[in-house]
């Protein structure tokens, strides 16, 4: 009997070793796989006060509270400048919209011959809805009225600033484009020092609620030939409809165009951080709401197949894993 105690003893030592021994192993290759992950992780946002800088900034919470990694947002003038600065190595997270990525993957418009080809996109981030906001006394009905009139554009780089003389060319009429952070023109907006404000933004946003506490506003979309001419010339572009209610102005369903915009990264990230980040994403999600309500809307995985940047290395590796079949085009060189 004191035999058959003994050898159970040693058994149960035995197990017990074989477990600590597994946790060991288990420890060290978790800890192998983050020795090459950053000690900082800089995100992109845009200026201070936007729908983008604060979802940007939640982004770089979640980062921080799930994957203890400290992470810091950044200013930026916007998309064009986040490409550049991930494309160089100078941020490692970042908010860009499908024209902009477009444009500096092919080097074209902003990018000026400038092949910007070491981003890759993450997760989907919000579709940015376009319309100008004007104030209801404005004598501007349709886009085309703002032929010669002051129009605040955003930051130079920023989805507006780039894209909106796409859709006036297709329209034929030259507004004057004033600069600034968004705070500054929607300032100039109601001290009747510009006509409207150009916006492709997610909703709610902030300004545009401030902006109709206080003044009563309209917002004008691109009407459906502009439209449709601006999404055939520039497909990473789509239809889309601003819902009713979405401000105090917005009292039906309003049709415009939208882009995407994606979280992008350098295609030097560690594929183990790429994938913790966009696993992370899907899985806290609802924390992310309180950075943008609506951000449970678009967490689908469906909504990178339009990136016009192939997906990082890590990122495929989560998708797939999830069972999503995804287009040829989102798979980088380096992971064919």
């Amino acid at each position: 009997m004191f035999k058959n105690a003994q050898r159970d003893l040693n058994l149960g030592r035995m197990l017990l070793l074989c477990a600590l021994l597994l946790l060991t192993f288990a420890t060290a290759a978790n800890s192998a796989d983050r020795s090459n992950w950053p000690k900082q992780i800089r995100v992109g946002g845009a200026s201070i006060g936007g729908t983008m800088y604060v979802a940007t900034a939640r982004f770089g919470n979640m980062v921080q509270e799930f994957l203890k990694v400290s992470a810091t947002t950044e200013t930026s003038a916007g998309p064009a400048d986040n490409i550049k600065l991930i494309n160089r190595g100078e941020l490692e997270l970042g908010g860009a919209t499908a024209g902009p990525l477009y444009e500096g993957w092919n080097g074209l418009a902003w990018a000026k011959g400038t092949n910007y080809q070491n981003v890759r996109a993450l997760v989907p981030f919000y579709p940015a809805f376009t319309y100008v906001t004007v104030l209801a006394s404005s004598s501007v009905k349709t886009l085309k009225d703002l032929d010669g009139k002051k129009l605040g554009v955003g930051p130079r780089g920023g989805t507006p600033q780039t894209q909106y003389p796409k859709i006036f060319e297709i329209l034929g009429v030259k507004p004057n484009y004033v600069l600034g952070t968004f705070g500054d023109i929607q300032s100039q907006l109601k001290d009747g020092l510009i006509e409207g404000v150009a916006y492709m933004a997610a909703y709610p946003y902030a300004a545009q609620i401030e902006l109709e506490a206080t003044h009563d506003a309209r917002l004008v979309p691109p009407d459906a030939a502009t439209a449709d001419a601006f999404v055939k010339k520039y497909p990473y572009f789509s239809k889309g409809v601003f819902p009713a209610g979405s401000y105090k102005s917005v009292k039906v369903d309003m049709p415009t165009v939208v882009v995407w915009m994606y979280f992008i990264a350098n295609k030097s990230m560690p594929d183990s951080l790429a994938y913790e980040i966009t696993k992370t994403s899907f899985e806290h999600v609802d924390y992310l709401k309180s950075g943008l309500p609506s951000w449970d809307k678009y967490m689908k995985a469906e909504n990178m197949f339009g990136s016009p940047v192939p997906l990082h290395r890590g990122a495929v590796q989560y998708y797939r894993e999830k069972g999503v079949k995804l287009p040829a085009s989102l798979i980088p060189p380096e992971g064919k």
